[in-house]
This record gives structure tokens, sequence and C-alpha cells, in this order.
């Protein structure tokens, strides 16, 4: 794990304003996340994890503060700058699959394969994903919702993104496929030296991680780091 710092992130503040209402999201956030590095972000809604993922993906942008991706600073990035940047080096997990109703497993993944530089086997991504071969060929229907939620990690990773970010993955499953799911990001986290990072509400989920950072009314609160990361499935849920 580690070459350095993959983001350096320095006094970001994030204010959404409707009307005269003002809503801080964000409030003088620095952190530095390792390349390689699992981190699990806690905290209640709204506490701000989202909003930084957000900001970290390029989905998003700061009202003060900057994001240094490597040694790029992405919050100076123009809109196709950044849109470079998603589709180069960041791969997404949300809570619901978006998956293409009429497309395969394999050809949900094959979309992103086709406008990737340098993308992996279709078929690679779904077995890292953790998905059987013998359903590689079915449609999202015919799929169970954690067979979904791995088309979609196998989707997010075929491009080999350096990062993969994840915005409560498990929220929609039952505890026993969530962790089938959680070991799918452990494994592509392991496999494929991808700094992983995941918002979630089960505090157990961050025994995974190398590092859990907890979220409070947009400050980061505390940081907590595991001297021995625990398998998924060893986890009490």
């Amino acid at each position: 794990m580690s070459d350095g710092p993959i983001y350096t992130i320095e006094g970001i503040t994030k204010v959404y304003r409707t009307g005269e209402v003002e809503v801080h999201a964000l409030r003088g956030v620095d952190l530095t996340i390792d390349a390689g590095e699992f981190i699990v972000l806690l905290g209640p809604s709204g506490s701000g994890k989202s909003t930084l993922v957000n900001i970290l993906g390029g989905l998003d942008t700061v009202t003060d503060g900057k994001v240094f991706f490597r040694d790029e600073e992405i919050t100076a990035f123009g809109d196709g700058e950044l849109t470079k940047y998603r589709r180069d080096h960041v791969g997404f997990v949300f809570q619901f699959y978006n998956l293409v109703p009429s497309l395969t497993a394999r050809e949900n993944v094959s979309l992103v394969t086709e406008i990737a530089h340098d993308p992996m086997d279709p078929g690679e991504a779904l077995e890292i994903a953790g998905l059987p071969a013998d359903r590689h060929n079915h449609f999202p229907a015919q799929l169970s919702g954690g067979e979904q939620q791995r088309v979609a990690i196998a989707r997010a990773i075929a491009k080999k993104p350096e990062v993969l970010l994840c915005d409560e993955p498990t929220g929609a499953l039952d505890s026993k496929t969530g962790i089938r799911v959680l070991e799918a990001l452990a494994q592509v986290n392991r496999e494929l030296d991808t700094t992983v990072l995941v918002i979630t509400h089960n505090m157990a989920v961050g025994r995974m991680a190398d590092r859990v950072i907890h979220f409070a009314d947009g400050s980061v609160a505390r940081i907590e780091q595991n001297e021995k990361r625990e398998a998924p499935a060893s986890i009490a849920w």
C-alpha cells in the first residue's frame, strides 16, 4: 500500500445557498488519503460525508479550500478537465445500482470498457466483483440485489480506476448480502491496489478499514487507525 498521498485536502468548505438560507455542509476539512488505503467514513446524515466524496469524485465543487489528486489541484479544474478526471481516475458505487435494464450484466460493464483507455475484460471485472460466471449474461431483473450491486462494482472497476468511491453501497441490502459486497470491495482494494472510500452508517464496517474517519456537523470529529483490518465475514452486524 501507498506510494504517497493520492488526495490532499486543504481547508475545504461547502456552503449550499437557497434564497436567504445557507447550509454549511463542510466546515474547513483537512485530510490526507494515501494511495491504496481502505477508508470508511462514518457519521450521521447531513454530517458532510457524501459532500466530501462528491467533491473528491469531481461531482461537486468547493466553496473554499483546495483538493489535490496527487499533484493536480482538481478544485481548479474546469468542466472538461473534471469530466476527464472522472473518466480516467475514479469509479463510483452508489446505494442504487443504476444498471441499464435492457442490457445483461456483461453488457452493462462493457459500456464503461468501450470508453476507457486501458480497461480490463468485462468478464474479469465481474469475476473480481464476485458475480458467478453463469450469471454474466443475465439481465438486472434476473439478478438479486447483491448480484446487481456486484455488477455495479464491476462496472466501476473495469476501467481500472485509481480510486473507488462508494456511497452507502450496502444500504439497500440485508446483512448477509452486504457482507458479500464488502468482501468484493476488499478484494478490489487488495488485488488492484485501488484506493477505496466507503460511506456507511454501520459502525461495524469500520473494522475492515485501514482508517475510520468520523464526521460531525461538517467537520472531521476524529480519525481511528486500525492496527489490523478484519475480514467482512468476521464482523458482527
